[in-house]
């Protein structure tokens, strides 16, 4: 059974967490991130943003409607945000995308309202169906139907949350802009040099370029967000 709290020595690393203040912090509800790398809302309105003091405050803003997690509100303290999800809390006029910081964090980066209405998804499975449809899963858990696609597992979509519909398909190849979500060079923005593609139980790599050195990561850990610049903007490497 899974338990509604976590001890803070035995957080994740990729949070941000004072591991003296108590003993315990709320554990994320299941859903579409995996533990290590999602947050709670209560997480971050108290401990990330300093908002609130105590879990009764984090339950008004969120009883109240006040906060929008990729353009829907959620009311549960314990909602699991996680890679590229928009924070919105609209009464302080606050925008945030969901990013690592170069120590493996996850923090929160502030955005403009335009950029709110946009969002990265990377392709994580790729399957046929019923009726000869693709079904297509992103590493956030949305899924989207299509009659054909030709796209592969580790292309990205920009996604307009507003119109729920995808504006531009990105695929992983030589020469695009690549995030990189995990590995010793967690958080950076850089170009890729090479795919290498195998057919052996060893995983895909890309080789990468980082302030003119090249380096050899898993494929799994690139996640495309341009073809020559970033389609949306990731915040300072902090």
């Amino acid at each position: 059974m899974v338990q509604n709290h976590l001890s803070r020595i035995a957080a994740p690393k990729t949070w941000h967490v004072n591991r003296k203040l108590t003993k315990w912090v709320a554990r994320p509800m299941p859903g579409a991130h995996p533990l290590d790398k999602s947050l709670t809302l209560s997480f971050i309105l108290r401990d990330i943003l300093s908002h609130c003091k105590t879990k009764k405050e984090v339950n008004k803003i969120l009883n109240d409607g006040n906060l929008f997690v990729d353009k829907k509100i959620r009311k549960e303290n314990k909602f699991a945000v996680g890679l590229m999800d928009v924070v919105e809390l609209p009464k302080l006029n606050e925008t945030y995308r969901i990013l690592f910081n170069n120590k493996g964090e996850l923090s929160l980066v502030s955005i403009n309202k335009t950029e709110a209405n946009l969002k990265l998804l990377k392709i994580v499975r790729k399957n046929a169906v019923k009726n000869s449809k693709i079904q297509i899963t992103f590493h956030d858990g949305k899924n989207l139907l299509m009659d054909k696609f030709e796209g592969r597992v580790g292309d990205t979509a920009l996604f307009d949350l507003t119109k729920n519909s995808v504006t531009k398909w990105i695929t992983l190849d030589k020469g695009v802009i690549v995030y990189l979500s995990g590995g010793k060079h967690i958080g950076n923005i850089c170009k890729i040099k090479d795919v290498i593609r195998v057919k052996n139980l060893e995983k895909p790599k890309v080789v990468v370029e980082i302030e003119g050195t090249e380096y050899t990561t898993l494929m799994e850990y690139a996640f495309v967000v341009g073809e020559k610049h970033p389609e949306l903007s990731l915040g300072d490497k902090k």
